[in-house]
């Protein structure tokens, strides 16, 4: 065997590039669809869930145009989506329901959110109780998907105390909050992910 000597760089010179951010990706997209005029995102998160609410919003009547990891979005205003004619596939993505829900929760349509059957699975309580008291209406199978969601425009403004800390439940809530009269307010036990809460540009509360 012969010895081998490496020598260490005394830099590094090139472009890295890294893939699109999915819970950024999906908040991005659902912020474009209830901006009025043409948005641009690119860096879009290539992932199927990303896909799953592109996929909804587009069934709620808002045009998009992809292109690999760009995607226009022709917003329609927050008040500006079609009641859609079929079911809302959010394939996977918990985090395309939850927060969709918020969204859809401040309709003057009925909307209902399906999933795969692992999402079909997995807990909506957190944000079904919550919603409900923002006077939306919604119906489950014991608390999971499929979601029929009766929307309220206007919703009732709450102060919500939440028993987990989840950025999706945050998340519907202080979307669901744009389309109330009043203060909405989320607390959680510790800060979870603040995505929204930037894009929104939210006072942030000191968690209890």
């Amino acid at each position: 065997m012969f010895p081998m000597k490496v020598k260490t760089a005394n830099y590094l010179q090139g472009i890295i590039e890294l893939p699109g951010d999915k819970s950024i990706s999906h908040r991005a997209g659902m912020f474009a669809a209830m901006a009025e005029g043409e948005t641009k995102i690119t860096n879009f998160a290539t992932s199927a869930d990303c896909a799953s609410t592109l996929l909804c919003l587009e069934k709620l009547g808002v045009k998009i145009k992809r292109e690999e990891a760009t995607v226009y979005i022709q917003g329609v205003g927050k008040t500006g989506f079609s009641a859609p004619t079929e079911d809302l596939d959010c394939g996977n993505s918990g985090s395309t329901m939850r927060m969709m829900a918020g969204i859809l929760a401040g309709q003057n349509f009925a909307s209902v959110l399906v999933g795969d059957e692992s999402l079909s699975k997995r807990p909506m309580k957190r944000i079904i109780e919550p919603l409900e008291l923002m006077n939306a209406k919604i119906e489950s199978t014991d608390h999971h998907a499929p979601l029929k969601i009766y929307g309220q425009n206007p919703l009732q403004a709450i102060a919500y105390a939440s028993k987990v800390s989840s950025a999706q439940v945050k998340s519907s809530l202080l979307l669901a909050g744009l389309f109330a009269d009043g203060v909405t307010s989320v607390t959680e036990p510790q800060l979870s992910r603040d995505h929204t809460d930037t894009a929104l540009r939210c006072r942030r509360f000191q968690s209890r």
